[in-house]
């Protein structure tokens, strides 16, 4: 990790103090947060510190805003996982789908089986076309739009 003590600017004692009672007043919940949307302590852990290391330099904005100091680091903390989101729509998408785990966030897409799961929830929250899912799950649209027409039905009668 290299952090770039040379080319930071000096911060003065009144910068310190203020970050620092930054860090004491609101670490706990912004890794509350960071847990809620990583769900892994020592990744959530590491974008705590890589957003701490930016408030020196963004304590302007803490300062001189009318939001809370809360807002202002929920903001950067959402600046610094839109890179996360990008990782993991990607990683998502490379898995191995026979070997994904049944989605369990939803009765009625719990009661699917998993290739109905991947289809609807493709579609449905990743906005993929079927032709995109076809090719990814190596099968003809005609079938990846069965599988979908199935779905469906399993929602509309419950």
């Amino acid at each position: 990790m290299n952090l770039n003590i040379d080319r930071s600017p000096r911060l003065s004692s009144n910068d310190v103090l203020v970050t620092r009672a930054l860090y004491y007043r609101y670490s706990s919940w912004l890794l509350g947060y960071l847990m809620a949307v990583v769900k892994d302590y020592e990744l959530a852990e590491q974008y705590l510190v890589d957003i701490f290391k930016d408030v020196p330099s963004r304590l302007h904005e803490f300062t001189g805003s009318e939001s809370s100091p809360w807002l202002c680091l929920q903001v950067l903390a959402k600046s610094k996982l839109k890179g996360y989101a990008s990782a993991l729509r990607a990683s998502k998408a490379k898995t191995n789908f026979d070997s994904m785990e049944r989605l369990k966030f939803d009765s009625y897409v719990d009661a699917m089986t998993t290739e109905q799961q991947i289809v609807f929830c493709g579609v449905y929250y990743y906005q993929k076309s079927t032709a995109l899912l076809a090719q990814e799950l190596n099968k003809a649209d005609d079938e990846v739009k069965k599988i979908l027409k199935e779905a469906f039905l399993m929602i509309k009668n419950g």
